[in-house]
């Protein structure tokens, strides 16, 4: 009968081990999306180019001072690397996790990044007089680091003798409120018209937009956006078989765009899973830390 009892609980043991070791393996471990996107717009020039993007990171570092995850992501050898958001925390100094990563990098690419949620929340508490996080300084590193940040801003990438265009769209905060209440406020969703007052039209030709906040894919496609890079919903935390990932940080169940690739009319977007976890609920489930490996194609070319 002893043995029994002690046969059981080496048994329950062995189980809460096995549980632990593989939640730490789901939230320390990359996993890289890879995706292969044909556009007829696409310029001759850009088939087969190589987009890394990565997104929310938090804090989170994998190996020392991040080095593994900056290895990760020069071997995959990009000829650019996209950020979308939330590289640090609103409310915990987490910066140095991304300058670290930052440090580790190779300089062979261009790295172009948006605003999330979390570094407008710091922007909108400077200005308000606290500096527990400095915002000013965190752009200043990261900038000096390489960084070109897209700040309602657009650029023109050039590769193979063509040129597509790089947006960065910054929502306001009131965009990220709940959009799964009855008596929302219209006025707080993203208007077509905001997108063209910040941005101005679409350019010609083919258009790659940077937006923190999937919610707004049908808008983002109406402007004229052909490829769409995004994040912030963190994979829904935890990814629930056959349904899609189970809560936003708006905390809506089930959210429209929870993570991978995602098509309207001609349009695009990929929604990465993030690499490091919210304040509000810190561990991921079936829903490993992402990179996102993009490769362009010439659809018919």
């Amino acid at each position: 009968m002893v043995k029994r009892r002690w046969r059981g609980l080496a048994y329950a043991l062995i189980v809460v081990a096995a549980i632990v070791l593989f939640l730490y393996w789901q939230n320390n471990s990359l996993s890289i999306s890879r995706y292969v996107l044909s556009f007829e717009k696409l310029p001759k020039g850009f088939d087969g180019y190589r987009i890394v993007q990565i997104s929310d990171m938090h804090g989170k570092t994998f190996g020392y001072q991040n080095t593994t995850l900056a290895k990760t992501v020069n071997e995959l050898k990009p000829d650019v690397l996209l950020v979308t958001g939330d590289m640090l925390s609103s409310t915990v100094n987490d910066g140095g996790a991304f300058l670290n990563f930052l440090d580790h990098i190779d300089k062979t690419y261009p790295i172009y990044m948006c605003l999330g949620n979390h570094e407008q929340i710091v922007r909108w508490i400077n200005s308000n007089g606290n500096m527990t996080i400095d915002y000013k300084e965190f752009i200043k590193n990261i900038e000096a680091r390489g960084v070109k940040l897209l700040d309602n801003e657009k650029v023109t990438l050039e590769h193979g003798g063509d040129t597509i265009s790089l947006e960065g769209l910054t929502l306001e905060l009131y965009h990220y409120s709940r959009r799964d209440l009855q008596n929302n406020d219209d006025n707080l969703l993203l208007k077509e018209a905001y997108i063209e007052q910040v941005l101005d039209k679409p350019a010609k030709g083919f258009n790659l937009l940077l937006a923190h906040n999937p919610a707004y894919f049908k808008q983002y496609e109406a402007w004229g956006a052909d490829l769409v890079l995004s994040g912030h919903v963190h994979g829904g935390v935890i990814q629930v078989p056959f349904k899609g990932g189970l809560l936003s940080p708006e905390h809506v169940f089930f959210p429209e765009y929870d993570a991978g690739l995602f098509e309207l009319e001609q349009s695009k977007m990929i929604v990465n899973r993030g690499l490091g976890s919210s304040q509000q609920v810190n561990f991921r489930l079936f829903n490993m830390p992402d990179i996102s490996f993009i490769e362009l194609k010439k659809a018919g070319g």
